[in-house]
């Protein structure tokens, strides 16, 4: 994991601060090789694809946004190297259909009035990283991890549930 946030950093070079991955406690969890099962590439890949699906949700200052949308896009281009590289087809597949899940769900939210329980705002915002646990990939103590940062959430920061409406 500390060759791939170098890679990161060494990639967006002096805009790597825009994705603050050091201070990132998914990226330090992912780091300790005792919570990986099995395929650490996996692990890796799904990691970007959920950081890219939560950091495109926020929404940027005006002088950040090229930036903040192509270190998004960034992030999602190495997450479909790494499976492609390794040949992981049917954990691509998988989060292309939670993905559109996740984006079907986000927009009926921004578009209604009635905001998600708990537990839906938790599988909105790690859903892929839920499926790593249900399909033992990593051990199930990143479910502690998850429980922490949404205790730390602001659930009306969320663009799709304190939807301005005009």
């Amino acid at each position: 994991m500390n060759a791939l946030r170098k890679e990161l950093e060494s990639d967006l070079g002096p805009n790597s601060w825009i994705l603050d991955i050091h201070n990132d406690p998914f990226f330090d969890f992912f780091s300790e090789e005792a919570h990986i099962l099995r395929s650490p590439h996996v692990n890796q890949a799904v990691l970007l694809f959920n950081t890219a699906l939560n950091f495109l949700d926020r929404v940027p200052e005006d002088a950040d946004r090229e930036l903040h949308v192509l270190a998004g896009d960034y992030l999602f281009s190495k997450f479909y190297m790494i499976l492609s590289r390794h040949e992981e087809y049917e954990v691509l597949h998988d989060m292309m259909e939670m993905s559109k899940s996740l984006n079907s769900r986000k927009s009926e939210l921004a578009t209604g009035k009635v905001p998600p329980d708990p537990q839906e705002v938790e599988w909105l915002l790690y859903g892929p990283m839920l499926y790593l646990i249900s399909n033992r990939y990593i051990d199930g103590r990143l479910g502690e991890v998850i429980e922490a940062s949404m205790n730390n959430l602001d659930i009306t920061s969320l663009p799709y549930i304190n939807q301005k409406q005009g």
